[in-house]
């Protein structure tokens, strides 16, 4: 049994997937496992995996293609036996070797806390920095911030996975903002903490899904606000201000 189980979910990324997997393979941090879900790529990504796998840690599952990017990552976990969860896309990587460790750490010496993230630096698609972006840190912060922005990278978490045991892991109904639903519902559990620094590099698309298919993810969104808006106190505002970001985000993205 590992202590922490990471999970990459990919499709069609044999190029990045490759540095997604060096970087794991980079942490100081070596009591892992790490699960490699394939959405039925068509690619050479089985091709590029398979020099991986003389690595016992490594498991490869190939699942046929699914409806949604929520019903991938939760065909990782019957493989998983790690008491915590790692995420990491297949077009991201970890660029601090110490991230495993710090937040298996923080988690182990603070039980009241549910997941941990990081700060990140976005990239093009020729590995250049175009920002870096900190998150909030505190608990406090980060769930005044939840029904304005996600206050969580996807691929800088860590969380318990006895929790998602409890929750039921990704709404598979959710193809838009499913990771903000998964941590609203696992923010019932315990605290939020985000390290302030940069563990994650995040690949910034120009052809996002989001962009494309704006209006499908304000839906959704609204969708989880609805759903989760009384646990968290939130008034009704709170749906203007995230049509208002999210247009605004759109209209951004045309100019």
């Amino acid at each position: 049994m590992s202590s922490v189980s990471i999970i990459i979910v990919t499709y069609n990324r044999d190029k990045l997937i490759i540095k997604a997997i060096d970087s794991v393979l980079s942490q100081k941090f070596s009591d892992f496992e790490l699960i490699i879900v394939d959405d039925s790529s068509t690619d050479n990504t089985e091709d590029a995996i398979k020099k991986y796998l003389v690595d016992t840690r490594i498991k490869y599952v190939k699942i046929a293609k699914s409806k949604s990017i929520s019903q991938a990552r939760n065909s990782a976990w019957p493989y998983v036996y790690g008491k915590y969860i790692a995420v990491l896309d297949s077009d991201d990587i970890w660029c601090d070797d110490l991230k495993l460790s710090k937040q298996f750490d923080f988690l182990e010496n603070n039980p009241d806390f549910v997941v941990v993230g990081s700060g990140a630096a976005l990239i093009d698609s020729q590995d250049k920095i175009l920002e870096y972006v900190n998150k909030p840190e505190s608990d406090g912060d980060i769930r005044k911030d939840f029904f304005v922005k996600n206050p969580f990278f996807h691929s800088s978490v860590m969380f318990r996975f006895e929790c998602i045991l409890k929750n039921g892991g990704y709404d598979e109904k959710i193809k838009f903002g499913e990771d903000l639903d998964l941590w609203l519902r696992l923010g019932k559990e315990g605290k939020f903490y985000n390290f302030p620094e940069t563990m994650v590099k995040y690949l910034i698309h120009n052809d996002n899904e989001i962009k494309k298919h704006w209006s499908g993810a304000i839906v959704d969104v609204l969708r989880i606000i609805k759903k989760n808006r009384k646990t968290y106190n939130a008034g009704p505002s709170v749906f203007l201000k995230k049509i208002f970001r999210k247009l605004s985000e759109y209209f951004k993205s045309k100019n």
